[in-house]
């Protein structure tokens, strides 16, 4: 199987669409060795954070000289970038040869009678195996959406569960309220195993409480005060006298969620020190200062400063309108917006419009986008000025006109058009990175 067969055979395999259970992943693995089993994993689950929480620990172990693993989706650049070994995206070529593997295990899974797995069940399982080839040290493992019925979730004993925050999303899947998306959250802890968890709405707690004492696990809950000073230097923190570890110091991310995001991790490394992993101060140090995560308010063009963050609920909405007060203070900032049609985007608008000069929609290239003219108009309820864009460069062009040189220009929503948006930017004449 070459690279173009291995993306066909993943686009074909979306018709499958999203299936929730256990049942496939587990045939799947079992034919291709039940390679999860010789992992050392953490596994993260949540609803706004785990992007930043699994990326702030893969950077901590590879500081401190292990060979880190890290599987988080989606993609926002290119698909392979959800698969990586330290700082390196798994090759096309690693890619496809394991592709193939899988494809054949779905065949006879297929000749059993077996339904066909999913494409996250696919994805997940050619993760597994590249990480065993690759002896990974240690795996940061995000679940799907989920956790119970996740299909990472099939692994039986990680090192430690982390729980970010929880709060309205995928309710199709996960249930309307906040007590019953905890629920499928709280999956992801495993008899025996210590869990960390982000400070959470008092029902979101008690459901944590109660599935951690079924199990026998140890719940672990931080707190955002346990970091004594957290500030904003750019698109930079600065955190000092930080948890246990009395750390200080910068990390390469900013945002109001940066800081509890950023305990989850303290108190994590704090338990893997406990569990004998070699984990020196100075290599938390470096990793946090040194931490990247693509299309999270991350600045990809100058003059007008232009970021893009993929902020598409209401808990993610909180945080980046936080960081645009704190960090676009006195500034012109102009929006650009994308979002899927069965997000809560007004909730959203709500939330972000106040911080903005204008706005301008766009249609993300997904079956679930919200048309930008509908948009648009949902826009207009809570502000003034809104504009459709049919085409991204004319989107990116007219918001940084507006924006002017000293301004800022920000694209939100959902994730599938940063690459597009990125793509348009570094397209325009003058454009500087």
């Amino acid at each position: 199987m070459n690279y173009a067969q291995a993306r066909e055979f993943i686009q074909e395999t979306n018709k499958y669409g999203i299936v929730c259970g256990l049942d496939s992943i587990k045939n799947l693995m079992a034919r291709l060795g039940n390679v999860q089993e010789q992992l050392a994993l953490i596994h993260v689950a949540g609803t706004n954070g785990k992007g930043s929480v699994c990326a702030m620990l893969k950077a901590v172990l590879q500081a401190a000289g292990y060979r880190t693993g890290i599987y988080a989706s989606p993609a926002v650049f290119e698909p392979e970038e959800i698969i990586k070994v330290n700082d390196h995206a798994i090759s096309q070529e690693e890619f496809a040869r394991l592709a193939g593997s899988v494809q054949a295990a779905c065949m006879d899974m297929q000749k059993e009678g077996l339904p066909h797995p999913t494409a996250f069940e696919v994805e997940t399982a050619i993760a597994f195996c590249f990480f065993k080839e690759q002896a990974c040290d240690y795996v940061v493992l995000e679940t799907g959406m989920g956790g119970q019925q996740d299909a990472t979730n099939l692994i039986t004993h990680p090192l430690c569960s982390v729980i970010v925050s929880v709060s309205r999303d995928h309710m199709a899947f996960l249930g309307s309220t906040l007590s019953e998306i905890a629920a499928a959250k709280a999956g992801i802890i495993k008899p025996g195993c210590p869990c960390v968890c982000a400070a959470q709405k008092p029902e979101v707690m008690e459901v944590f409480k109660q599935a951690a004492a079924e199990k026998g696990s140890a719940l672990y809950f931080t707190d955002a005060a346990d970091i004594g000073s957290f500030s904003y230097n750019g698109l930079r923190s600065v955190y000092k006298e930080a948890g246990g570890l009395a750390l200080s110091g910068t990390l390469a991310l900013t945002g109001a969620c940066q800081r509890e995001n950023l305990a989850c991790v303290l108190k994590t490394v704090q338990l893997l020190r406990g569990l004998g992993i070699l984990i020196p101060r100075e290599a938390v140090q470096k990793g946090l200062a040194h931490v990247k995560l693509p299309g999270r308010m991350e600045r990809i063009a100058a003059q007008p400063d232009f970021y893009i963050d993929g902020a598409h609920n209401e808990g993610a909405a909180l945080c980046l309108g936080e960081t645009v007060k704190h960090c676009l203070a006195g500034r012109t900032v102009v929006y650009i917006i994308g979002v899927f049609a069965d997000k809560e985007y007004e909730k959203m608008l709500q939330i972000l419009l106040p911080y903005a000069t204008s706005a301008v929609t766009v249609t993300p290239l997904h079956p679930r986008a919200l048309d930008g003219r509908k948009l648009a108009q949902a826009v207009r309820k809570y502000h003034g000025t809104a504009v459709y864009m049919p085409d991204f460069v004319q989107a990116a062009e007219a918001a940084q006109k507006a924006a002017g040189t000293d301004g800022a220009v920000l694209a939100f929503g959902s994730l599938s058009y940063l690459k597009e948006i990125k793509k348009a930017v570094h397209n325009l004449p003058g454009s500087k990175a």
